[in-house]
């Protein structure tokens, strides 16, 4: 006995099915990712579960990008360009420079 129609239709449904599960997820988790839903769509398609992780690992849209502050505080900042001065790696003129740039940004 040989597959019929309705078999073969029905395995290309499951298999189809299964095919393009991921394509879809990939596409809706991208529409929320800086990959985008186009980007989850084909890594989901080609790649399957593991493209729709890869999607995953990328950054949110909505997530604001951490701009890094400075972990020195002022007073840090100024004795190290004070060392700079008194070891003769920059001059007097760029010390006040630093110094005024360090005080006018902290405020």
């Amino acid at each position: 006995m040989g597959l019929g129609a309705p078999e073969i239709i029905l395995i290309i449904i499951a298999f189809g099915g299964m095919w393009f599960i991921p394509a879809i997820w990939g596409y809706n988790a991208g529409s929320k990712r800086t990959i985008g839903p186009v980007g989850g769509l084909l890594l989901g398609l080609f790649l399957s579960i593991l493209g729709v992780l890869i999607v995953y690992c990328t950054r949110r849209i909505d997530e604001k990008p951490f701009y890094g502050f400075s972990s020195q505080s002022p007073a840090d900042e100024l004795q190290k360009f004070k060392q700079l001065l008194d070891s003769g790696a920059i001059t007097e003129n760029e010390y006040n420079v630093q110094k005024g740039r360090i005080l006018n940004s902290k405020q």
